[in-house]
């Protein structure tokens, strides 16, 4: 995969990193080559191990490691034995965001920097640098369903207003809806709840009898997921994992499986104004003794400009 992605010299590289070191946290540099893991929201996975593999084969002078952690428990070794036992013990969920970090100060440098694709909180003791935009929306294959639905008529789907496709404004099809939302621990979960339903959480108890019939078990971004299984389902879906898996030049497994994107208020997903822009994030903690130079290095290196064909590749904007 990496073969079509630009090859360059640690000499041509340098002065561009020069110019994008903006961010300064801590002094000591590596002396000799060193691993640095990161973890948490899988929207960025795919993209930053990409990013993380180019940079490893191709820029860093230091011949340092630079390894991205998958979701799935068990998938991932670390070199460090107290990582491994820690981690072994609470593997990290789906969508972790930045717990992986936070579980950093347990057993330190287990973790240079955590992804997330959720807004910080304030205050907040950890540094979130925003590399790049995605957009969450909603996706069907429902034959004869709108391509485009207001935030009212989503909102209206999922606390039990309209209960069949052809109550629908522009529908052709009919059918009783399955309305999903990605598990619980997932940021395109919280995402989709805060951007398209506008803070409306349709299996809170106060949606009930309603909030019974909201399916929230199926992976995020797998339209093949077992758990969604009709043709009548409506589910919440990142752009960027979208493209990435109906782009073969990524590798990425298609899981698809014939849901296509809807847009919102006849905007599609990243186009301006759409309501689910969102924005994603790389997260460093001053605290952990392995953030040091080699880590921001990456961090601005990935986010530069010269990098944006890499991350359009996988679906995201600038």
């Amino acid at each position: 995969m990496l073969g079509s992605y630009r090859r360059r010299t640690v000499g041509a590289l340098s002065a561009a990193l020069g110019a994008a070191m903006t961010l300064v946290i801590g002094t000591t540099t590596s002396a000799r080559a060193a691993t640095f893991v990161n973890g948490g929201t899988d929207s960025l996975y795919n993209v930053t191990r990409a990013l993380a593999d180019d940079y490893a084969f191709n820029v860093d002078p230091n011949g340092d490691d630079w390894l991205t952690a998958p979701a799935a428990p068990g998938a991932f070794t670390f070199a460090n034995a107290a990582c491994n036992a820690y981690y072994a013990t609470h593997p990290l969920p789906t969508n972790a965001d930045v717990l992986p970090l936070e579980r950093a100060q347990v057993v330190p440098n287990c973790f240079a920097f955590a992804r997330t694709d959720v807004t910080p909180t304030t205050p907040t003791d950890l540094t979130y640098i925003r590399v790049a935009g995605d957009a969450v929306t909603w996706a069907t294959k429902k034959p004869g369903a709108p391509t485009n639905l207001s935030k009212a008529v989503l909102k209206n789907i999922y606390n039990c207003t309209y209960t069949d496709w052809s109550q629908l404004p522009g529908s052709t099809a009919s059918g009783a809806i399955q309305k999903h939302l990605p598990r619980a621990e997932g940021g395109l979960r919280r995402n989709f709840i805060k951007y398209v339903l506008d803070d409306f959480d349709p299996t809170a108890p106060a949606n009930y009898p309603c909030s019974i019939t909201v399916v929230g078990t199926a992976q995020p971004d797998r339209g093949d997921d077992p758990a969604i299984g009709s043709a009548n389902a409506i589910i919440a879906y990142d752009a960027s994992a979208y493209r990435a898996q109906t782009t073969p030049a990524t590798g990425v497994v298609n899981h698809t499986n014939g849901f296509k994107l809807g847009s919102i208020d006849g905007k599609a997903p990243n186009t301006a104004a759409f309501t689910g822009n969102i924005s994603t994030y790389y997260v460093i903690d001053a605290r952990d003794t392995e953030i040091d130079t080699n880590t921001i290095a990456f961090i601005n290196w990935a986010k530069a400009p010269a990098q944006r064909p890499i991350w359009q590749l996988f679906g995201f904007v600038p």
